[in-house]
């Protein structure tokens, strides 16, 4: 066994398709299913449900795929530490919440001129299935709600409270000044999807003002909602970050009034460990920047 099978094996849990991991290897997909096949008989257990496409991992499967992300993570920090002087190096996975996308897309460019050896890798995920990639190590550190029973087993540092505000093309609807939450209910909505925990506690804040709400667009994805509001599609309720007005050209926002419930958002890690160099720099980067708080 080596550290590049269980790169393989990652990457298929990752990708859920043959070819498409052997691409993220940067190897051919016989070379992959080869090297997977000869780890299943190193261990002497299937791994993988095979059939005329991937299937998924048996339940041994799964139990390796978790020790295999642990091992090629300790891999990868040991290779960033081997060398105390030089400053933090190679990936850094964070995941975030759809609504945080904006907060944490301000920092990629400050961050990376801080720390150009630095790659980061972002992935956008509801809440539970976020705090799960935490748990099970597919990501370092989350951007995401701190007051959810889900984020209890881990370490946070707050970052900010998230605010709402209206989002509308200026030429194709008009915002009142100050907007309250009773006009929600006025516009062709574009909202994220229910599971999403940012749109279940737009949904609670309209049904305490009478309010049923009927969207006309739903998206997985904040940037793909922002982007349907700029080609006019309706109205958006986001995640307002910074006191600026406009967003994007043509776009204009008005912060919705606060509700006294609104959530901490922040970041999250792992317990049982100190935090890696890498999440040490972000750490040590939002400190410096007055990004977060104990």
């Amino acid at each position: 066994m080596d550290h590049r099978q269980l790169g393989f094996l990652v990457a298929l849990a990752r990708e859920r398709h043959f070819g498409r991991a052997a691409t993220a290897c940067n190897v051919t997909q016989p070379t992959l299913s080869a090297r997977l096949k000869q780890l299943e008989e190193e261990l002497g257990c299937a791994l993988i449900i095979r059939g005329h496409r991937f299937e998924g991992l048996t339940p041994e499967g799964e139990h390796v795929l978790s020790h295999a992300r642990r091992i090629l993570a300790s891999l990868d920090e040991l290779n960033a530490e081997l060398d105390p002087s030089s400053p933090p190096s190679g990936l850094l996975r964070l995941g975030l919440i759809p609504s945080a996308l904006d907060a944490v897309g301000s920092w990629i460019v400050p961050l990376r001129a801080r720390y150009p050896a630095l790659t980061l890798r972002l992935m956008e995920r509801a809440t539970l299935p976020l705090m799960q990639s935490l748990m099970e190590g597919d990501i370092d550190v989350a951007v995401g709600y701190l007051d959810v029973p889900a984020a209890e087993p881990f370490v946070a540092r707050r970052l900010h409270t998230e605010r709402y505000a209206l989002l509308a093309r200026e030429d194709c609807f008009t915002l009142p000044e100050r907007p309250v939450w009773a006009d929600i209910g006025k516009f062709p909505l574009c909202l994220l999807t229910p599971d999403m925990q940012h749109r279940h506690r737009i949904d609670l804040h309209a049904r305490r003002e009478g309010i049923t709400l009927s969207p006309v667009l739903e998206a997985e994805s904040m940037a793909v909602l922002e982007r349907l509001v700029g080609q006019g599609a309706g109205v958006g309720v986001v995640e307002q970050h910074g006191p600026d007005v406009r967003r994007h050209s043509g776009l204009v926002h008005r912060l919705l009034p606060a509700t006294g419930e609104d959530p901490p958002v922040g970041l999250l890690w792992r317990a049982g460990a100190p935090p890696s160099r890498r999440l040490q720099a972000l750490l040590e980067w939002l400190r410096q920047s007055g990004e977060t708080s104990p």
